[in-house]
């Protein structure tokens, strides 16, 4: 039987400079960029670099499996920089009139709404409940939908129908993810409720 070499997987829940959150960084670090650029006119190199950003989020998750280098760190950093690059791309077709305003409104108003609940599932001593498979179909689902969306919107021989509903479903599923957690973080305070009254 094989064991797990525990100071080693303690070592790599701490560690804070691996290939996955580097990955991670460099995506947020490149959001300005893309803006600016998408901004600016040149939207062809801000499709480009956003959608290497897009596959970076892909690889930085089997990097971080096959390297045994899941962290602490990742397991935040990683979904922030997907709610910052999907919340970028999103505002920046909206400004073209490439994304309806109701539609990004109900892509960011989700995070939103996690943001704002997530102070008072830390202050009531909620553990943090990691990202389900419904949340990362739904992230991919949109991080695809809205870079082929923006490179319709580029290159006109690339239809917009394909992203759009992809954006679709990824707001669908975001929401339904929503609801995962907030479900699981309701059972959690009932059953830690539970504890201080016992």
């Amino acid at each position: 039987m094989v064991t797990r070499d525990e100071p080693s997987e303690r070592l790599a829940r701490k560690a804070v400079w691996t290939v996955p959150n580097v990955l991670s960084f460099l995506r947020l670090l490149s959001v300005p960029v893309f803006l600016y650029l998408f901004i600016s006119g040149r939207e062809a190199a801000a499709v480009v670099l956003y959608a290497i950003g897009a596959w970076s989020d892909f690889f930085d998750g089997v990097i971080a499996r096959r390297l045994n280098q899941v962290s602490e760190l990742g397991r935040l950093l990683d979904p922030l920089a997907d709610r910052i690059f999907i919340s970028a791309l999103v505002i920046a077709l909206v400004a073209r009139d490439a994304l309806p305003l109701w539609l990004a409104i109900v892509v960011v108003g989700r995070d939103l709404l996690l943001l704002g609940l997530f102070p008072v599932v830390e202050r009531r001593g909620i553990e943090r409940i990691h990202v389900n498979l419904v949340g990362k179909s739904g992230t991919a689902a949109l991080l695809f939908g809205l870079t082929w969306l923006a490179a319709g919107f580029v290159w006109e021989f690339i239809g917009r129908a394909i992203g759009l509903g992809l954006v679709y479903v990824g707001a669908v599923l975001y929401w339904l993810a929503a609801s995962l957690y907030a479900r699981e973080a309701w059972r959690r305070m009932k059953v830690l409720a539970e504890r201080v009254d016992a």
